[in-house]
């Protein structure tokens, strides 16, 4: 059973890596691992929503030595996203301990078949955001039976993994935005560039046209303001291009 000094330990831990992460993927084999290992489970895994198929898929996994090559299954297997505790808990939006699954009409045995594996217990919290529910967060057969505290520890550590899961999203969302405003400040840019240009040797042209000294070329207003067009085209175009922004690493907001 999971002290609480070692339960404490993974949320501290998980948060301090929340802060500052920019690697999901990262962050969330870690918590699988350190969860798997205060509840001394068989294994714990994340399964994420596909919205666009109705199924659950297993991103990432932890398991233990003597399940190892289930990692691998796991991995491989999607299933229908309203079957099985993972189902229930997904579509009620709440959390699930089951110390007996043979007992339980909603468990799922397909994954057990495919896996080879033999499910006993089950805890399960869903990872809530914004959006709605992206998934659940499971441990299997822990070493000690279940209780309400562990279920609390569970879902407070499937908070923070939807938390990263958000950030990611928003930062997806962002870095596209930016790359729609480039586009548009490119497109600007290249079309006031041109109209400068245009105004500058139309205005010559019309300037010595008439004969009028060259020294006072500078005075037409059609140079002028091609010339502002100009340079506000080349602004918007070094903008979009990132010339004039300082670049730095892309990492997730926090």
């Amino acid at each position: 059973m999971p002290t609480i000094a070692a339960r404490l330990d993974v949320l501290y831990e998980v948060n301090r890596r929340l802060s500052t992460f920019t690697d999901l993927a990262d962050l969330v084999r870690y918590a699988t691992r350190r969860a798997r290992e205060v509840f001394e489970a068989e294994g714990c895994a994340l399964l994420i929503l596909d919205r666009e198929r109705n199924e659950f898929y297993f991103p990432v996994s932890s398991q233990s030595e003597s399940r190892r090559e289930s990692e691998a299954r796991l991995a491989e297997i999607r299933f229908p996203a309203d079957r099985g505790i993972a189902g229930w808990v997904l579509a009620h939006g709440e959390s699930a301990l089951v110390n007996d699954v043979a007992n339980d009409p909603r468990f799922y045995e397909d994954v057990d078949r495919k896996t080879a594996i033999t499910t006993h217990a089950v805890l399960c919290a869903p990872l809530r955001t914004e959006w709605g529910n992206i998934g659940v967060i499971e441990v299997v057969n822990p070493r000690a039976a279940l209780t309400q505290e562990d279920l609390e520890f569970l879902e407070a550590l499937a908070g923070d993994i939807a938390i990263a899961h958000e950030k990611v999203a928003l930062h997806e969302q962002l870095e596209g935005e930016v790359i729609g405003l480039r586009q548009v400040c490119a497109a600007a840019g290249a079309t006031l560039a041109a109209v400068g240009a245009f105004s500058c040797l139309a205005a010559a042209f019309v300037h010595l046209a008439w004969a009028l000294p060259v020294r006072e070329l500078p005075t037409r207003p059609g140079v002028w303001l091609g010339a502002i067009s100009l340079t506000v085209g080349f602004a918007l175009f070094a903008v979009a291009r990132g010339w004039l922004v300082r670049r730095t690493p892309a990492r997730v907001p926090t």
